[in-house]
């Protein structure tokens, strides 16, 4: 039998940093991203987030996308 164990629930937001490393880009790309309508984000008090599941709908629409 397991015992109940306290688990930390993933992040809703993450800062500029954490969105690039997931998306495997630099911060300064996803500040471009931002400026460029293609990311969306979040302030709150004087911070700028970015919500995972934002993240992932990003990811889910350049699937198959060439250039």
């Amino acid at each position: 039998m397991r015992a109940n164990t306290p688990t930390t629930p993933d992040p809703l937001l993450v800062d500029r940093r954490e969105a690039a490393r997931l998306l495997g880009v630099s911060p300064g790309t996803i500040d471009n991203m931002r400026t460029r309508g293609e990311l969306l984000s979040v302030k709150i008090a004087a911070r700028r987030l970015f919500d995972v599941a934002d993240l992932r709908r990003f990811i889910d629409g350049r699937k198959g996308v060439a250039r």
